[in-house]
């Protein structure tokens, strides 16, 4: 095995490009419909529930593809999907402020929604999860606090600059940005360490054949890329459904709450930077709870950190729904927010655990597909807003959803391998 005279192990590179791969994704696929949001709905006369249709189209596409590229990453590798889904994601989002129509505006919508898929999501998980095992969730939870920490930053700085230089130039910088992610995981990413002469969680020595016992794999030789799960066997294992159901019962309630979150703060009568500073504090505590919870997953049964993370989000949702109190309010976004952070981290952390890193692109690539099931968050949070002025009805639904989901968690039993 080799030697590195690095101090810094070169999966946490790795790790620091999916955080970036993150970052970009979520942040201007998701996040940053708070600060566009109603300025298009002002400038082209849609409706907020029109617009909310674009998140469940992009949702659709981007999460379908998910598949295509976990088999893609399987054959080809990491970076050549990372440059190409940059570069079509940023290309997109120069033109979703440009356009005039509805449908125009759902086509690069759902362009955009692709072409993240193809450097954040599974392709960005795969990247980390090749690398470690015994600091798998230290790691995962490290990239994931990108998807948060977007939401910290992205909308503020959107809103910024649509307030200086309009939608067209925020969008045109933004794009710019986007596209600047594929050349640099292209000279940065290597698909595992084996490729380059290292050993997961860069142990060297004796450590290696402690790692190689606590995971399961055989070290130093480079893992096969055979699948061991076929779709046939994991559609007849149960874990794979409850594990598929439970997280996409959970991303309804946290897509749905945090795309509109910042209108929802104006609505009760917060300014727009106020309220975008409370929405982007709220995605800061999930930064910080998509590195801690995976930390807890290195520590203790990442069923039982899931479930756990179940109920907190529950209880955050439900601190929302008490009215005219602004303490509840306070404590609603760091509860909330440190909560829902963890869905993200302890989605993919679960996923390899249970199934094996060798495994993991091959099954996040169909169990991913129940993450479809977010799209209906925005569907519901936009008809609650325009049928009742309100997003309450929304909560009281998200929280029956994740009672769901705390529930299938807590029945998870691990398949036999």
């Amino acid at each position: 095995m080799k030697q590195t005279n690095s101090k810094i192990y070169y999966g946490w590179y790795i790790a620091g490009i999916a955080f970036w791969g993150y970052f970009l994704s979520v942040g201007t696929g998701f996040y940053a419909f708070n600060a566009f949001l109603e300025p298009l709905c002002n400038a082209r006369g849609w409706s907020r529930t029109d617009l909310n249709l674009a998140l469940v189209i992009g949702t659709v596409f981007g999460f379908s593809s998910q598949y295509i590229y976990g088999t893609i990453l399987m054959k080809t590798g990491i970076r050549i999907l990372m440059l190409i889904g940059s570069l079509v994601a940023g290309i997109s989002f120069i033109f979703i402020a440009q356009v005039q129509t509805l449908w125009e505006f759902y086509l690069f919508y759902s362009l955009l929604f692709i072409g993240n898929g193809a450097y954040g999501g599974i392709v960005a998980s795969s990247a980390v999860n090749n690398w470690f095992v015994k600091k798998r969730g230290k790691a995962i939870g490290l990239a994931t606090a990108g998807m948060s920490i977007s939401g910290a930053v992205i909308p503020i700085a959107a809103l910024m600059l649509i307030q200086h230089t309009g939608l067209t130039s925020a969008a045109l910088y933004i794009g710019i940005i986007i596209a600047s992610l594929g050349p640099i995981a292209w000279f940065v990413v290597r698909d595992w360490p084996e490729d380059i002469g290292l050993a997961p969680d860069g142990l060297t020595g004796s450590n290696v054949n402690v790692l190689a016992e606590i995971s399961q794999i055989q070290l130093p030789s480079l893992p096969s890329h055979k699948p061991q799960w076929t779709l046939n066997r994991l559609v007849h294992t149960d874990v794979f459904w409850k594990i598929g159901l439970a997280f996409g019962l959970l991303m309804i309630g946290t897509v749905g709450v945090m795309s509109q979150l910042k209108p929802r703060f104006t609505d009760t009568g917060f300014s727009h930077m106020t309220a975008m500073l409370m929405m982007s504090t709220t995605a800061l505590f999930g930064a910080a709870g998509k590195y801690i919870w995976g930390i807890m997953c290195d520590r203790f049964e990442s069923g039982h950190v899931a479930v756990f993370m179940a109920v907190a989000n529950m209880l955050g949702l439900c601190l929302a729904l008490i009215k005219n109190s602004f303490f509840a309010l306070l404590i609603f976004i760091p509860v909330f927010g440190f909560a829902m952070g963890g869905i993200m981290s302890t989605y993919p952390i679960m996923v390899a655990g249970i199934f094996g890193r060798e495994n993991f692109a091959s099954v996040l690539r169909v169990i991913s597909i129940f993450l479809i099931l977010q799209m209906f968050g925005y569907i519901i949070a936009g008809q609650s807003y325009d049928r009742t002025g309100s997003y309450d009805t929304a909560y009281w639904i998200f929280i029956a959803l994740d009672m769901i989901a705390a529930f299938l968690l807590f029945s998870l039993k691990k398949p036999a391998a």
